[in-house]
């Protein structure tokens, strides 16, 4: 226990809690902070939040913490904060939460401890660190280097250096130099750098320094750095990171121009100007105090601080705060019109204390709006359920506003939406833009009012009130295509200049202009017009005038586009799904990414295996394969490497290489630029079951079929020219097609060989590094037409006319009837000649006359073994299988796409091998009774008459092989 005299020399700090004034102990070695229950007249409620300690005696005690409490400080600070609620404690302690919170210190001095602000504190290292200095001596220039600084980086998420604190570190030690510091102050007097590259990126930009032989002396950073001048470092970096970035962007090779004597690195993601200048500089040694180093950037930034012109723009156009919301000007109130007379009402259920605490700043704030009204007479109700916003380490938490509306989604008719495909929006960037702008509207949905008979759709409840919205949220199924067309007839009369283009996705703005002082001009046009038409603009998400953006997840520059680093380092965060909606989870996020990932639809295939479980609920957990935990890994690291695409231009005509391997489709869409193919977009899916059961060449055309539909948004009507690695053009037009359906070759040919814009060309000799066509694939090495001809038939000189000069001609039928006095299936199949039954028989009743026609084929095959015969039958299925089907459904293994046999599998099986036994053979097709005297309608009379005589006999032994009648794979008819 403390005693009493012991604690009045102890530092405190007295703070108001809920009204109550207690005085706190300030101790820095703990890590939470505690009240105990006599320092409050009632008990605050607690959280699940729990803590566990060792008291001396060696006891854990396990202890809960009160749901954030309001609290005043002397100073007038308003806060909330969550403390241990502990009766063990024998005073109320102030720990590091509270201190680094209120921004207080413990400072020891002769009077003792007290606690200070820490602003008020001169901290002293025990061992300072000593930089030794070039300083920029003339103003002008370094205001001229911050102001470009400025420009070229993304303003919220950088800090700069101020002009007077520009330099160049020549050497940085523990304890001061005294002989380095003699020989630095014996320097020249006048002396200059000669500066001459200027590099940035959005946050970090540096400009690199050309030191004479003498300065080189006095050189001493580490072997990762180059002499460099900072200018802005990006937030929660350091100012020595620079050194390695400015030696990274000398040493690369990848530099290309882009225009405007503006150079870009797709390998760094950075940008280089030339910067030759020879400044003035005085050699200098100052105290390294990151404190004070931090203090030199500039931080505070108004709208005028990004660029001059915006300071044009009328101040009403920026979001105030997170929760500020405007409405569009003359906007067509929303009307929900319900399927029924249903309407849902579901019960709130209970919410966690923090998270009512949490929304209740959002609550309060669109209420005082009037985007929030009371409502305790609404037939609708459905539950609000606050989401806790991800947020960086070390920030503040938040929560979000979000209400289930799947209910109401579900009473009400649905729109067809017409929001733009995220996809292909950027196919609309200009060929020739070098400058864009970015532009995120804040609490968009909001800016759409709902009309009033209509709010009750809305309605929910809080803290046992009833209320609604009188604006459109998020959730409700209808708001994107309805805010998507509200802004754009917002932005109808809207004027920029020729040769700009404007992107809207939803809330997302994209400005793209020619040149720079063409995009400052139109922004600022754009800027005025939406705080014309009632709009608010978040500030701290404006991409003002850059060379590089991001928009909709790409980093966009001239003619290129990458996946940022946030959406892949999200990706690459998410951890190991347990569940089949986890895993569908991340799936998705990684499809939105399948364009820049050759081959995604292979990568992904053992992942989307794991959720195709029958039975498999969205909530049960999957089983992990080891193809599986391949395929996850290697999916993050392809986006890792993820290429740079070029952006598509519509008036340059387009190459799009395919190939098909295992069952898939890949291919690259690629556009001509400069002297070589740079890759657009990379597709890849796989085929549908009858499409992958095909032989390889006809797989092929398939691919290419589906390669076209899935470029064909990028492509548009430009010229194509499709190199696939097999004869798809000849295939096509070759007359003999009975290995497609009529309606599967009627489609093939119709995207392939019948749109204008569509040229198929068959290569051979393509890097299969760049997952293109292989040499192994060409026309050299196989003919398309001789190869099908291999797989789709059971015997390559099998004929569909007659043999010439065959002294064996057999006529082959199958008959199945119902006996009208047992009401049982009568089958049998025969074999004749013109003039006499070769063989025939009866079969079981389950049989149908399908199967008993191939039954009668396999007779007369077997019959003809090592002979010449021209046999006919007139049946279209026994002649299809022999000549169309047959060998694909062996070539398919009798399977159905869904898995299952395909019908009578045994008896296809046993012709297909029963058509080999002759020396040569013939099946042609006759037509059925025609009554004609031909030599063929009577021989096909003379089979029809002898199987239907086959069939009335009793069910016997015959002499072919016959399948037992439990086979159940023969079908009756």
């Amino acid at each position: 226990m403390y005693k009493s005299e012991a604690f009045m020399k102890m530092p405190k700090y007295p703070m108001l809690v809920e009204g109550i004034l207690i005085e706190f102990l300030a101790d820095s070695g703990a890590s939470r902070s505690a009240i105990r229950p006599c320092d409050l007249p009632c008990q605050p409620q607690l959280t699940g939040e729990t803590n566990e300690s060792i008291s001396a005696s060696g006891h854990v005690i396990c202890e809960r913490f009160t749901v954030p409490l309001n609290c005043e400080t002397e100073g007038g600070e308003v806060l909330k904060h969550a403390f241990l609620y502990t009766p063990a404690c024998p005073v109320p302690l102030m720990g590091r939460d509270l201190l680094c919170k209120l921004n207080l210190t413990l400072v020891a001095d002769s009077r003792g401890v007290h606690v200070t602000e820490r602003e008020q504190v001169c901290c002293l290292q025990a061992e300072p660190k000593w930089a030794y200095e070039w300083h920029i001596i003339n103003s002008d220039w370094a205001e001229m280097m911050c102001e470009l600084t400025k420009n070229r980086t993304k303003p919220f998420d950088r800090e700069i250096m101020l002009p007077d604190k520009l330099h160049c570190t020549s050497h940085v030690v523990v304890e001061r130099d005294d002989q380095y510091e003699k020989d630095w102050f014996e320097g020249e007097k006048g002396e200059t750098l000669s500066f001459e590259k200027m590099f940035w990126t959005e946050n970090m930009c540096a400009v690199s320094v050309c030191l004479t032989e003498k300065q080189l002396q006095f050189y001493l950073m580490a072997e990762d750095s180059v002499p460099h001048l900072s200018l802005s470092k990006g937030r929660g970096q350091t100012w020595c990171r620079l050194g390695l970035f400015v030696k990274s962007c000398v040493c690369a090779t990848d530099w290309r121009e882009i225009g405007g004597g503006v150079k870009h690195s797709e390998s760094l993601r950075a940008f280089m100007t030339e910067c030759k200048h020879e400044i003035g500089v005085e050699r200098i040694v100052v105290p390294i105090d990151q404190k004070e180093r931090e203090n030199h950037c500039m931080t505070n930034i108004c709208a005028s601080d990004i660029h001059p012109a915006l300071a044009e723009v009328p101040s009403e156009l920026w979001a105030k705060h997170k929760y500020d919301v405007g409405l569009i000007k003359g906007c067509e109130p929303v009307v929900i019109t319900p399927k029924s007379d249903y309407r849902p009402c579901q019960h709130q259920y209970p919410l966690k204390p923090e998270a009512i605490l949490g929304i209740k700043p959002v609550f309060e704030s669109l209420l005082k709006e009037g985007i929030i009204v009371p409502c305790n007479d609404s037939p609708v109700r459905t539950p609000i359920f606050p989401v806790k916003k991800i947020r960086d380490q070390g920030q503040p938490t938040e929560w979000r506003f979000v209400q289930d509306l799947q209910a109401v989604n579900a009473a009400v008719r649905q729109r067809a939406p017409s929001v733009p495909n995220p996809y292909t929006i950027l196919s609309q960037i200009p060929q020739d833009a070098t400058f864009f702008s970015v532009v995120d509207l804040a609490n968009a949905f909001f800016s759409v009012p709902v009309e009033k008979d209509s709010q009750f759709w809305f309605a929910f409840e809080f803290e046992g009130k009833g209320y609604t919205f009188t604006r459109m949220g998020q959730g409700f199924c209808n708001s994107p295509t309805l805010y998507n067309e509200a802004l754009r007839r917002s932005l109808e009369p809207l004027t920029l200049t020729a040769g700009t283009a404007l992107l809207q996705y939803v809330d997302d703005l994209c400005l793209c202009a020619r040149d720079e002082s063409t995009c400052v001009a139109d922004t600022v046009t754009l800027l005025k017009h939406l705080a014309q038409e009632g709009h608010k603009v978040s500030l701290t998400k404006l991409q003002f005038v850059k060379q590089q953006i991001t928009f909709l997840g790409h980093v966009i520059t001239p003619n290129n586009k990458a996946l940022s680093e946030k959406r892949v380092k999200a990706i690459k965060d998410v951890p190991k799904p347990l569940t089949k909606k986890q895993m569908l989870s991340f799936l998705g996020m990684c499809s939105y990414c399948r364009t820049f990932i050759p081959n995604y639809a292979i990568l992904e295939q053992p992942l989307r295996a794991l959720t195709t479980g029958k039975g498999l609920k969205s909530c049960d957990k999957i089983e992990w394969t080891e193809s599986a935990e391949e395929a996850f890994l290697n999916m993050k690291v392809q986006l890792s490497v993820a290429p740079t695409l070029g952006l598509p231009v519509p008036t340059k005509p387009f190459v799009q290489m395919v190939d098909e391997k295992n069952g898939f489709m890949t291919s690259v869409l690629l556009q001509h630029h400069g002297d070589r193919l740079r890759p657009v977009a990379y597709f890849s899916s796989k085929l549908d079951p009858v499409a992958a059961g095909l032989p390889h060449c006809l797989r092929a055309v398939a691919a290419a079929e589906q390669a076209v539909l899935a470029s064909r948004e990028f492509v548009g009507y430009s010229d194509l020219t499709l190199m696939v690695p097999h004869a798809v053009s000849m295939i096509l037009q070759e007359q003999k097609t009975s290995h497609l359906s009529t309606a599967r070759w009627l489609r093939y040919h119709t995207i392939l060989l019948d749109m204008p814009n569509i040229t198929v060309k068959r290569c051979t000799t393509l890097n299969a590094a760049t997952l293109l066509p292989t040499e192994e694939d060409g026309e050299e090495h196989h003919c398309c037409l001789t190869a099908l001809e291999q797989v789709c038939t059971p015997r390559p000189d099998l004929s569909d006319v007659p043999l010439e000069n065959c002294e064996n001609v057999l006529f082959v039928d199958g008959s199945a009837f119902k006996d009208p006095q047992t009401g049982l299936n009568k089958v049998g199949y025969a074999v004749t000649t013109e003039f006499d039954v070769v063989t025939s028989g009866s079969l079981p009743s389950h049989y149908s006359a399908q199967a008993a026609e191939l039954v009668a084929l396999t007779e007369a095959c077997k019959l003809m073994t090592d002979e010449c015969v021209t046999i006919y039958t007139d049946s279209r299925y026994a002649f299809g299988v022999t000549h169309d089907f047959g060998a694909l459904w062996k070539h398919r293994k009798f399977l159905k796409s869904d898995g299952r046999p395909i019908l009578n599998a045994p008896l296809v099986a046993d012709l297909l091998d029963a058509i080999l036994l002759p020396r040569k053979i013939a099946i042609c097709k006759c037509a059925a009774h025609t009554n004609n005297k031909d030599f063929v309608s009577t021989g096909n009379a003379r089979a029809d008459a002898a199987a239907k005589a086959a069939a009335s006999q009793q069910t016997t032994a015959s002499e072919c092989t016959l399948l037992s009648e439990n086979n159940p794979d023969i079908s009756s008819s």
